[in-house]
């Protein structure tokens, strides 16, 4: 008897606990369903879903592969089965990840203007159960640009549903997550470009529970927040961060303070008012329900970003005067931070280095430092030098950040939302083995790095846009004044490939940074006895057409055989003449000879430059390094003189003289500079 009582006990509290469950109803198609993950049961989403909640939730698949949000879709949820199924199971709370499959030329072409009273019809059939259940409706996953259909119409459609999904939830004032943010920096989790593997929808899963459950991990702020820490002076001060959803944050800096709260994704953010360079000031977080966060010594002053490959990330232990530079000229004004990769080298990477090739886990962050040490040592030699120099002039706190990556080339720094705007650089996305666009080094490096394996599910870090995942993307809520950039070694076989994706970035930057006379300022290359390189560096020159961009002359300071010159310094400080001219309107020489236009006088070619005051050569002889050819372009040898600032030139084998140019060798000795001792500029007068 007694045992019976005891089974009774047992049945009546598992009736009682199952009763008590919140129960949630996962409504989607194949992306819901776990279609092509290995293992679906376990790995699906919602599956991972109801391990990150517990025993008090049941989670419910009621996800159908195909299935269309539109009723007069190709297969609309409206006539499966899973939908009777879910409404049957009376949840508490509605999660609606459709419109994947309406994307589609068979679908969306003929019925868009259905699918927001679509949508609202299934959020009401919903809302209209006898449990009342709470509905989420969801942001769709990525479709990346390797899809088949993605250039026939497909990236365009899936803009206008996720605009509409938007509009949805401002109707029907029902919570919205996004899926999309979370997924899209991560192509390697969909390997037919349109389904996550179980890693994928593991973040899906935590997405929506963070949502449901409102744990974000607690109280968060940018990994750049720390002691000695810079802020950027005379603009509004945005102090931003991550919390749980019903955390009240309060902000306190210098004598201000902010309270707030975190929106539907748990970001918070707050604004101070602009204020003058100054400090050590004292920067505190608090959060109700949460932890805190306490800085000490944070300055106002004016804050940089370095980036680039190898030249600019240089280390200045590394660079010509070294020693002297560490022992004499450590600036305690000027606060160096690095962020260096985990894994970066010529042979094969191993399953532990493979596994920090993705973009929340990539670079290392060093903290600030404005002290001798490991950190400074190994910080950017050019971006401390420019440092330095800007420190000296403006006599206020700099800090710079420095990012740079050894051997990358420029698309692996642009955003995947530029670079799917067209076919060009769509293939770079699509295609990474030996991609006729990219360069064979790097290329060839990948290979090394994977041992030939093309079915890794992983993407290098010279892969196109990853760069930007791992590297911009956790910057974009830092306030930066500005952008330094030292690149193009691993893009100088695409010289006009080249050009092209260095606009694309500049725009996608400021667009991103949401600064769109974000000031960029660049190193042209230097000298050495490669291929294109003269091609290369006049194609630099004319980027300057871009605004608010300057270009720092090096070629003076290169080496026949070694990509990596040594004189750093130097470089830096034509980089920081650039800045104090332009962003800080400084009056001060800060560019080398740069040509303008070319007058023909018979036989002999006038150029004109501008910042031409005191043209003239550095050692005393005559220009080095300039070619006269006619109308056939065939380049010889010019004789040459300089007269009022101006080169005249000639050549007694070209009787009709139509184009000049400089400093085109590869390994160039172009010796013409100007009163500042500032060099000029590789120049041609060659259009096409």
């Amino acid at each position: 008897m007694f045992s019976k009582f005891i089974c009774l006990i047992v049945i009546l509290q598992s009736f009682i606990s199952h009763a008590q469950k919140v129960k949630i109803a996962c409504v989607g198609n194949s992306v819901t369903y776990g279609y092509k993950i290995e293992n679906r049961e376990e790995n699906c989403y919602p599956t991972q879903l109801q391990n990150l909640l517990g025993k008090q939730y049941e989670v419910g698949n009621f996800g159908h592969s195909g299935a269309t949000m539109l009723k007069n879709g190709h297969k609309p949820y409206w006539d499966e089965k899973e939908f009777t199924e879910s409404k049957a199971f009376l949840p508490n709370i509605v999660v609606i990840h459709l419109g994947l499959n309406d994307q589609g030329n068979n679908n969306w072409p003929d019925h868009k203007d259905e699918f927001i009273d679509d949508y609202l019809d299934m959020i009401s059939a919903y809302q209209n159960l006898p449990t009342s259940p709470k509905v989420f409706i969801c942001r769709m996953s990525p479709t990346f640009s390797g899809h088949h259909w993605f250039e026939e119409g497909m990236r365009e459609s899936f803009k206008e549903i996720q605009s509409k999904i938007e509009n949805v939830a401002k109707i029907a004032n029902v919570s919205l997550i996004d899926l999309h943010e979370p997924l899209y920096r991560y192509p390697e989790y969909f390997p037919d470009n349109l389904h996550p593997t179980k890693e994928g929808a593991a973040k899906i899963a935590q997405k929506v529970y963070s949502t449901i459950s409102k744990n974000c991990g607690g109280l968060k702020v940018s990994r750049l927040y720390g002691e000695n820490m810079v802020f950027q002076r005379n603009e509004p001060i945005v102090v931003t961060g991550v919390s749980n959803l019903d955390d009240e944050i309060t902000v306190v800096f210098n004598t201000g303070k902010q309270i707030t709260k975190p929106n539907e994704n748990g970001v918070w953010k707050v604004t101070f008012k602009a204020m003058e360079a100054g400090g050590p000031y004292k920067l505190k977080i608090n959060s109700k329900g949460s932890n805190s966060i306490e800085i000490n010594r944070v300055y106002l002053g004016e804050v940089w970003l370095a980036s680039g490959q190898s030249n600019m990330d240089f280390k200045v232990h590394q660079m010509a005067s070294a020693k002297a530079v560490l022992k004499d000229s450590i600036n305690p004004n000027v606060f160096v931070f690095s962020m260096n990769p985990k894994v970066l080298k010529s042979t094969s990477f191993s399953s532990e280095e493979l596994a920090l090739c993705h973009a929340d886990n990539y670079f290392e962050y060093s903290g600030w430092a404005n002290s001798d040490g490991d950190i400074l040592e190994k910080f950017s030699a050019v971006a401390y030098a420019y440092a330095c120099n800007l420190q000296k002039k403006l006599n206020v706190p700099v800090g710079i950040v420095c990012n740079a990556v050894g051997g990358s080339p420029t698309q692996s720094w642009i955003s995947r939302e530029s670079m799917e705007q067209k076919h060009e650089t769509i293939s770079l996305l699509n295609d990474t083995w030996f991609n006729p666009l990219v360069d064979a080094w790097v290329s060839e490096r990948k290979f090394e790095n994977f041992a030939g394996d093309k079915y890794l599910k992983t993407r290098h870090p010279y892969d196109a846009t990853f760069l930007f995942d791992s590297g911009i993307l956790p910057l974009l809520n830092y306030n930066f004044k500005g952008v330094i950039w030292y690149q193009g070694e691993s893009n100088t076989n695409q010289v006009d490939l080249h050009s092209r994706l260095f606009r694309m970035l500049v725009n996608d930057w400021r667009i991103h940074f949401n600064k769109f006379d974000l000031p960029f300022y660049y190193v042209q290359l230097s000298s050495i006895n490669r291929p294109n390189w003269g091609y290369f560096r006049d194609e630099q020159r004319k980027l300057l057409s871009i605004a608010n961009t300057g270009m720092a002359v090096s070629l003076d300071v290169g080496h026949k055989t070694d990509v990596h010159p040594k004189q750093k310094w130097g470089v830096g400080e034509r980089l920081a003449k650039v800045a104090l001219a332009k962003a800080y309107k400084n009056n001060l020489n800060f560019s080398g000879p740069l040509f303008d236009y070319v007058n023909v006088l018979d036989d002999k070619l006038e150029v004109v430059f501008k910042y031409s005051s005191g043209l003239k050569t550095s050692d005393g002889f005559p220009v080095k390094d300039l070619e006269i050819a006619d109308e056939d372009k065939l380049f010889v040898k010019a004789q040459s003189k300089i007269e009022a600032d101006k080169l005249i030139l000639w050549s007694k084998e070209v009787k009709t003289p139509r184009y000049v140019r400089y400093g085109y060798s590869s390994f160039s000795e172009g010796n013409l500079t100007n009163a500042s001792g500032l060099p000029a500029s590789t120049f041609s007068n060659i259009t096409n």
